[in-house]
């Protein structure tokens, strides 16, 4: 019984971690989408150097926003014990 249990909760959290893992990458492709078709909104073009500067800037604004949430949950984290 206790091996039938394992088994189906390995099985679920399985299931979790793939689902997560397919949100993630979807996230991942609806941002990069996104960041191209703002970068073209500004008349460049792949492989331009103005296209390339703009994807650099956007990819530097996302990990400066990621930063500010870890730092506001790590925050939130050690106020809320």
């Amino acid at each position: 019984m206790r091996v039938s249990i394992f088994l189906l909760v390995t099985i679920l959290l399985g299931g979790c971690a793939q689902y997560n893992e397919r949100q993630q990458a979807a996230a991942v492709q609806a941002q990069s989408s996104n960041d191209d078709a703002r970068c073209r909104s500004y008349g460049t073009e792949p492989g331009s150097s103005g296209y390339i500067q703009c994807r650099m800037n956007l990819d530097q604004l996302h990990a400066q926003e990621a930063q500010q949430r870890r730092a506001i949950l790590g925050a939130y984290l050690l106020n809320h014990r």
